[in-house]
């Protein structure tokens, strides 16, 4: 097996790594190049094992870029959200983390989250990751533990019904493109919470929108603005169903919502173009079955939930 073979075998675990200690499809690219190119110049006799001697070179990269963006996200304009990146559950590998997880890796330290994922989701051993994060194995062990309590406090006890989570999807997409607000008020929770994440670059709200009618006069307002330009789609981003949607310059949002009970209980609105990369290349995607359009029979179903209780 020649170099390019050998580093070709680990590029997705080299993408894993960077994109969950990231949290950025972007960097996260960048980083597989990045890597690359040191594998090239790397004296290859003296590497006993070529995977934890790849993996160790994208941990580092991703923890130098994600140290640098913690000082970015302090000026971040709005809600700061991971880029999500089209994965079905099934195609997810056995490092599997969905989006909500993301969000909630996101409030750890660089150092916090660097230790966690390294660690619980690519059992490096602890000597490895006192190398990257620059700390001794027994700070790295006490660090773990605090990320493991801090994530435990905010994490959710359990895992929403694919099913159901499929059927809010569609109800809440049909309801949110007839404006049926009467429909969202039974779809949505009282205490229900949209974060958007424009980043300045496109019109999004700056802050969090809680509560069940201040969200459906935003989400009433945002499909009302894009109807007509947008194609939407149904997707899965992070092995989480999403809606995404398409305008004539590419992705314009992808929407992930969470569930408590059969209720929606947050929604994710990602409009900043810059994080909708993984989202482009829409034919591909669609080839791929990341993405389709709903059936007539999704629609009617729908609309039918929708007639009978309009009466």
């Amino acid at each position: 097996m020649n170099d390019i073979e050998l580093f070709l075998k680990w590029k997705h675990y080299i993408f894993s790594i960077a994109y969950r200690i990231t949290g950025s499809y972007v960097d996260a690219e960048d980083i597989v190049q990045e890597s690359y190119l040191r594998w090239l110049s790397a004296e290859k006799l003296s590497i006993q094992n070529h995977k934890s001697y790849l993996g160790s070179i994208s941990a580092r990269l991703a923890f130098d870029l994600l140290k640098k963006a913690s000082r970015k996200k302090e000026s971040y304009i709005g809600p700061y959200l991971p880029e999500p990146i089209p994965e079905t559950a099934e195609s997810m590998d056995d490092e599997k983390i969905n989006f909500a997880f993301l969000v909630i890796l996101e409030t750890l330290n660089p150092t916090e989250r660097a230790v966690f994922i390294l660690r619980e989701l690519f059992d490096f051993d602890y000597e490895s990751i006192s190398g990257i994060v620059g700390k001794n194995t027994d700070n790295c062990r006490q660090i773990l533990s605090r990320a493991r309590t801090a994530i435990q406090s905010r994490k959710k006890k359990f895992d929403p019904d694919p099913k159901l989570h499929s059927k809010l999807l569609m109800e809440f997409s049909f309801a949110c493109y007839n404006q049926d607000t009467k429909s969202l008020t039974h779809l949505l929770r009282e205490d229900v919470i949209a974060f958007s994440d424009g980043g300045g670059k496109v019109h999004a709200a700056r802050i969090p929108i809680p509560g069940i009618q201040r969200v459906i006069s935003l989400l009433a307002r945002t499909t009302k603005k894009a109807a007509g330009t947008t194609e939407i789609f149904f997707g899965y981003a992070n092995g989480s169903p999403a809606i995404i949607g398409y305008s004539k310059d590419g992705p314009s949002i992808v929407q992930i919502f969470t569930t408590q009970g059969n209720k929606i209980d947050t929604i994710y609105n990602l409009v900043n173009p810059d994080k909708l990369k993984g989202f482009q290349n829409k034919e591909n995607l669609m080839k791929l079955g990341f993405l389709r359009k709903p059936t007539v029979f999704e629609w009617f179903s729908s609309y039918w939930k929708h007639f009978i209780s309009f009466w």
